[in-house]
């Protein structure tokens, strides 16, 4: 399995999607999908704005850039089965979301519009308060954070596709499930028309074979 740092982001925008389009048909009992609504929005815009900073220099990705440069050099010279800077120095950290936030907007130069800003802030509050603690939201305010949880995919999805190619694309294509069932059914279909195409393509030559004969062209 192999999973990019671009289709691991566009995987957990679209499990926060489908998680909040399923809390607009639960009348009580959706208290778990809107804890996935939350982790799953947070973890993916945070990948997504790491993505955009690996794109102009994978070193911006990273709390401190000497450790990363050493691990690269190391991991040049290795001669294991070592993939990743992460497999040659295991206390390399990435940055959090807000020095995602604070890097891109000072660093590459990427506005960030405020609105943004702001509910992304509040998502990751929201999302540090059910990784670490609990919460506790009466009806107004779970309300309110249902409608901020919307309004912050709707604005991140806009931010992070005008600076990411094909992205759409890539939410779309997440989450992608083959059952064994479909699977066999799939490859049965699929042998069943070759099969079919091999007896159309035998019974051709037969019939050509047989319009030879018929002229004459078989007898020499």
């Amino acid at each position: 399995m192999k999973f990019t740092l671009l289709e691991n982001g566009a995987d957990s925008l679209k499990s926060a999607y489908e998680n909040l389009e399923t809390l607009k048909e639960i009348a009580e009992g959706g208290e778990h999908r809107l804890k996935d609504a939350v982790i799953f929005l947070n973890h993916g815009v945070e990948l997504l704005l790491k993505y955009i900073l690996k794109q102009r220099s994978p070193a911006l990705m990273f709390e401190k850039i000497e450790p990363y440069l050493k691990a690269k050099q190391d991991l040049k010279k290795s001669k294991d089965n070592q993939k990743t800077v992460f497999d040659i120095d295991k206390n390399l950290r990435t940055v959090s979301l807000l020095e995602a936030l604070k890097r891109i907007e000072y660093l590459c130069d990427i506005e960030i519009p405020e609105n943004l800003n702001s509910s992304i802030l509040y998502v990751n509050k929201i999302r540090n308060n059910f990784m670490h603690y609990e919460v506790d939201l009466d009806d107004k305010e779970t309300e309110s954070l249902v409608t901020k949880l919307q309004v912050c995919y709707e604005e991140a999805v806009e931010f992070l596709e005008s600076h990411i190619e094909d992205l759409d694309d890539y939410i779309q294509d997440s989450r992608f499930e083959l059952t064994v069932e479909e699977y066999e059914e799939q490859q049965a279909e699929m042998h069943g028309e070759m099969y079919y195409e091999m007896l159309k393509e035998e019974g051709y030559r037969d019939w050509q074979e047989g319009a030879y004969d018929d002229l004459g062209e078989g007898k020499w």
